[in-house]
């Protein structure tokens, strides 16, 4: 088995770790940056398959880690947000029309994406500011999560109860005004970074 780091063939002494100390290995060494792709013969794998995987290590050609500059990645994320986020706005929007003209079936296919774009959102966001190590930043959006969850919840039970009505309006008023301040955090975040 050959393994790489950014295409750099590392000695023989980690042919015999386990797939899991090989890649906590891997990630202590890396400093200023993040294990982006993981290759294993040439295919695509997570993390997760290297910790969990049955596959034989002779089964294994090859295993390329490849990484990205924290700050790199950091920047591509947070201009991968400034555009993702007014097209969520405007789904939401979408939305909330869409229930209120009864289509409820649309509506709720729609909301389904509106929640899995919140969802990376929030994971996203929540990375980045754990990499930044700044204590009021990450504490700021926790919170913002956490009101975000409420209205959520609030929303779920609306629908369960099917005051559409209530659910549409949530959306345009409530959800909507999140996705606002999740533009204006972004773009704060993105001046700071930028500042660095």
């Amino acid at each position: 088995m050959k393994i790489f780091l950014d295409d750099k063939k590392l000695d023989n002494r980690y042919k015999s770790l386990s797939l899991p100390e090989l890649l906590d290995t891997i990630k202590d060494k890396l400093d200023d940056k993040i294990l982006k792709t993981i290759l294993v013969n040439e295919v695509e794998v997570n993390e997760r398959y290297l910790k969990e995987t049955l596959i034989d290590k002779e089964d294994i050609k090859s295993i390329n880690f490849v990484t990205k500059k924290t700050e790199i990645l950091i920047k591509e994320t947070l201009d991968q947000i400034d555009e993702y986020l007014p097209t969520l706005k405007k789904g939401v929007i979408n939305t909330a029309n869409l229930f209120r003209e009864n289509e409820i079936g649309k509506a709720n296919s729609k909301y389904q994406q509106i929640i899995e774009g919140i969802v990376w959102y929030s994971g996203v966001i929540s990375k980045i500011v754990s990499l930044l190590a700044k204590k009021d930043i990450d504490n700021k959006v926790e919170e913002m999560l956490k009101e975000l969850n409420k209205t959520l919840t609030e929303i779920m039970v609306a629908q369960k109860k099917d005051d559409i009505v209530l659910v549409a309006d949530m959306l345009e008023y409530e959800i909507v005004e999140y996705i606002d301040d999740f533009i204006e955090f972004n773009n704060k975040i993105t001046l700071e970074h930028n500042k660095v």
